[in-house]
């Protein structure tokens, strides 16, 4: 999605899937230099951003960005008090998502929403970060011959442009092993439930509402929502949702 257009479908999901009003408190997990805070704060939103310390120093995003501890794992947040906790394009980065969904549970008050936009385990045509296709398919265990290949014949993100073939496989063999963490929905919906009770994927939300151009071309298809929903959710980008219990 355009980063603008991205926000815009977070304010809708938040409302619409959350029941998230003007004055809602948000936390964006893995928030970068804030701009979807920005944005939300604009639209009326308590909203706050976390992310790792690295990053909250780089951007001096002010007040309303925090950094999250690591030893160990724990958001900057009391008990009980966000009413939605939101990421986007960033589980998929997470190997510690038990630590980080736990967390979650703790910050969100009872009823509160966690809801995620993230690529699907088997994203196509190719990896969203490094572009070197089915490396989804095949991670954990990413072949560094069909990295080498991938390589040689030219493909290169947006850091590689300068880079020879041996340094961007050397580069995208490091971050398949510490930079990704593609998980397919069963095994989320085992995490989840374990722990909220419950797990969603609401991914004809996504297609209904979406700007990106995946869901405006499967809107135009004669198949229920339902259905290009399961499929993008997998094969493109999607929505994960859990409810904090009232106790």
């Amino acid at each position: 999605m355009d980063k603008i257009e991205n926000w815009e479908f977070i304010t809708w999901a938040l409302q619409d899937l959350c029941s998230a009003q003007r004055g809602s408190k948000i936390l964006d997990l893995g928030c970068g230099a804030g701009k979807t805070v920005s944005y939300l704060r604009g639209a009326g939103f308590d909203a706050w951003g976390c992310d790792s310390k690295e990053y909250i120093t780089l951007f001096k995003g002010g007040e309303y960005l925090l950094d999250i501890a690591t030893s160990p794992y724990r958001l900057p947040a009391a008990d009980n008090s966000f009413d939605a906790v939101i990421s986007s394009s960033v589980l998929e980065h997470a190997s510690n998502k038990v630590e980080i969904f736990r967390e979650i549970h703790r910050v969100l008050k009872p009823g509160g929403i966690t809801l995620h936009i993230l690529p699907g385990k088997y994203y196509l045509p190719s990896e969203p970060h490094i572009y070197v296709p089915l490396v989804n398919w095949f991670w954990p265990r990413v072949p560094a011959w069909w990295l080498g290949l991938w390589a040689i014949a030219g493909i290169r993100n947006e850091f590689q442009q300068r880079y020879g073939w041996s340094e961007t496989l050397a580069a995208n063999v490091s971050y398949c092993k510490a930079g990704l963490s593609y998980w397919p929905h069963r095994r989320y919906k085992k995490m989840l439930r374990a722990i909220f009770g419950n797990c969603k994927f609401p991914n004809d939300y996504y297609v209904r509402m979406a700007h990106g151009g995946a869901a405006k071309f499967a809107r135009k298809l004669p198949i229920p929502h339902e259905f290009t929903g399961w499929l993008l959710g997998r094969m493109r980008e999607g929505l994960l949702l859990a409810e904090k219990c009232h106790k």
